[in-house]
């Protein structure tokens, strides 16, 4: 159910966007299509840079900062705005320092979305155990949609989807748990998505090094319901606190 509250509180400008669309049915509809668009226009944007072509890299910049404002997200669209200046400008150098600034940026439009919406956010649960994952997700389904995946190739593929949390096992075939972990630092996503690492081994070794990494926490295995509850805690109490 669309809570309209929500769109106040972010300071999005309901009124001129109701000017363009008309109506809510067809500004929803909008809305959607812009949250559902954004994981391919950002992996859309790195191919880009990866390539340094500045000028589609502009184009898709100002179709994203367009359509921000036709939606009512002025202030947001600025953003969007200075990245297709500097990729007119073919300024290589902003655009690879301050891309993580356009990604926090699209993060939160979607987050708005989806609160918007009363839509759930989705859990990355990675564990190559089908009764680890029955079980984590039994006691995760009714607050989170839940992306499963039983190796760490399959877990990177569902980071295309905006991830609210992982639940990541250290275990796994193909792409083990601290292959992922480098992973999402080398994608600057170990800080703004927090990770709880699944394990049952409990060595120094292994412990320490898993703290390496900024982790949000590890749910040693076997586990139970109040220990899934407690790892959920930390994971809000992660956004509160941001």
């Amino acid at each position: 159910m669309e809570n309209i509250e929500i769109l106040k509180e972010n300071d999005i400008d309901l009124e001129g966007a109701l000017g363009l669309w008309g109506d809510m049915e067809s500004y929803n509809e909008a809305l959607k299509e812009y949250r559902d668009a954004f994981p391919q226009k950002r992996n859309d944007l790195k191919t880009f840079i990866e390539k340094e072509d500045w000028n589609n890299y502009a184009v898709l910049a100002h179709s994203i900062k367009s359509e921000a404002k036709y939606l009512g997200f002025m202030s947001d669209a600025e953003v969007f705005y200075e990245h297709e200046l500097k990729g007119k400008a073919n300024d290589s150098q902003f655009i690879k320092e301050n891309f993580s600034k356009l990604e926090e940026t699209a993060d939160k439009i979607v987050s708005i979305l989806n609160e918007y919406f009363g839509e759930k956010k989705n859990l990355l649960i990675a564990d190559d155990s089908n009764i680890i994952l029955s079980f984590l997700e039994k006691n995760t389904k009714e607050e989170f949609n839940i992306l499963k995946a039983n190796n760490g190739h399959a877990a990177i593929e569902k980071l295309s989807n905006p991830i609210y949390a992982i639940l990541l096992d250290l275990n796994m075939p193909g792409l083990n748990g601290f292959e992922v972990l480098n992973y999402l630092k080398e994608h600057n996503l170990i800080e703004k998505i927090p990770v709880v690492i699944i394990t049952g081994d409990d060595a120094d070794t292994t412990i320490e090094k898993v703290f390496s990494y900024p982790i949000l926490d590890v749910l040693k295995k076997p586990f139970s319901e109040t220990n899934i509850k407690n790892v959920l805690d930390k994971i809000h109490n992660f956004y509160q606190t941001k």
